[in-house]
């Protein structure tokens, strides 16, 4: 018994160049050269000359990456789909020349979370955040959370996790598997007040039937048990197996580093409602009813 939690979505391909900011350069660069050449000057022209050399130097390198991140984010695009489709990604971002740079690292790390988790971890571990596009922090600081958490390495996720801004107006269609990992966090590094009130921020009836909704009633239990709120933990629990029973494996793996009361609780669940179906199959034909 043993199922991971869903794989958040696909981290954004930032390129960290908008299209409104090269048209305000743009003429920013315009007004620049009207004014030296309205005033005649040798300096002040030369000077427009070499910002201008400077800046399509820099021009011709964010070209470049642009052109980098819409490839890789072709690639991307449908891999999550399935096994299949991740391991031929992952095949084509490996044999990449450019397989060593940050954005391909961190689109592998993705590919590779739900099936090897372990293998991604360890491609993200020696990254630092803050050699992250900023565009793309966020969604790093997720995944990354989101496999310390599947190991049991709470306080390792936690400076992560408080980093994360669940209200990014960019990143709104994620907001509730952010809410889902840092709730997590929290609730496992003793600030269950704060969990449960993050956690109540995210409507059920808005996330019925999405892949976000098994991560925050995993959530959940962590935050209600860590607010000793046993009858609650088991109601959620229960939710989360009728979802599916498998789901509670993430409270019973030995690697989640579970506290053994929350693994009590989630294994007699499991149990109870494995006793359930055995009973219903042998209610069926020729079964005792």
């Amino acid at each position: 018994m043993s199922k991971e939690q869903s794989q958040p979505a696909s981290p954004t391909v930032d390129t960290g160049f908008k299209k409104k900011n090269i048209i305000v350069v743009g003429l920013v660069f315009a007004g620049l050269w009207t004014l030296a050449i309205a005033s005649g000057s040798i300096i002040f022209m030369s000077v427009a000359g070499v910002l201008t050399l400077l800046a399509a130097g820099f021009g011709f390198w964010a070209w470049r990456m642009i052109r980098r991140h819409k490839k890789l984010a072709g690639v991307l695009q449908g891999a999550g789909d399935s096994p299949e489709a991740r391991r031929k990604a992952l095949a084509k971002l490996e044999a990449d020349k450019n397989s060593g740079d940050l954005t391909n690292v961190i689109a592998r790390a993705q590919l590779m979370a739900s099936d090897e988790p372990a293998k991604a971890l360890a491609l993200l571990e020696p990254i630092d955040l803050k050699t992250v596009p900023a565009g793309t922090q966020d969604d790093f600081a997720l995944l990354k959370s989101q496999l310390l958490l599947n190991f049991g390495r709470a306080k390792q996720a936690r400076p992560l996790a408080d980093m994360i801004n669940v209200d990014n107006p960019q990143r709104k269609e994620v907001r509730p598997f952010m809410v889902a990992i840092v709730g997590e966090t929290w609730a496992r590094t003793g600030s269950a007040k704060e969990a449960n009130t993050l956690l109540d921020t995210i409507k059920p009836a808005d996330i019925v039937g999405s892949d976000a909704a098994p991560i925050l009633l995993m959530a959940r239990v962590y935050a209600q048990f860590a607010a000793g709120k046993k009858g609650l933990t088991r109601n959620a629990l229960n939710e989360l197996a009728a979802m599916d029973p498998n789901l509670l494996g993430r409270f019973i793996a030995p690697k989640s580093q579970v506290h053994p009361g929350l693994q009590r609780l989630a294994r007699e669940t499991f149990e109870r409602k494995g006793s359930r179906q055995r009973q219903r199959g042998n209610a069926g034909p020729g079964g005792r009813r």
